[in-house]
């Protein structure tokens, strides 16, 4: 499968249209170091209830739905081919990441706007106190 890959100004865009939710894969030092990038969701792939989570969030959203980040896009191809190995496809990569690659500058360097950890944690619970 072809994993559908989207710069982080077109990840912006389908988050504020409502059409798509964003993960943050990256370590909790790293979102302290950053912030997240506003609207995104702290579910770092470091922790050990990342499966866990991850599988709650597909219950609730279609995977075309769901944009994974990284910092540079590393850890977003990693766990996008392990889930279409596993029969889950259609995972939008936004590659770039937060600090950039050869696809594009970053949502940090685009100037898009980011939250700290803990307002990004606190968005989360309240999304998924829902569930």
């Amino acid at each position: 499968a072809d994993t559908p890959i989207l710069s982080a100004h077109e990840a912006k865009a389908r988050m504020d249209a409502g059409e798509m939710i964003l993960l943050d894969l990256r370590s909790a030092q790293e979102w302290r170091d950053t912030g997240i990038a506003k609207g995104a969701w702290p579910v770092s792939m470091h922790e050990a209830d990342f499966g866990q989570r991850l599988q709650e969030i597909l219950a609730i959203y279609p995977p075309e739905q769901i944009g994974l980040s990284c910092a540079v896009g590393g850890r977003t191809g990693h766990v996008t081919q392990v889930l279409e190995r596993n029969g889950i496809a259609g995972i939008i990569d936004v590659s770039e990441g937060m600090m950039g690659n050869q696809r594009g500058e970053g949502w940090v360097a685009r100037g898009l706007d980011v939250v700290p950890l803990d307002q990004a944690q606190s968005d989360y619970e309240a999304a998924s106190a829902n569930w």
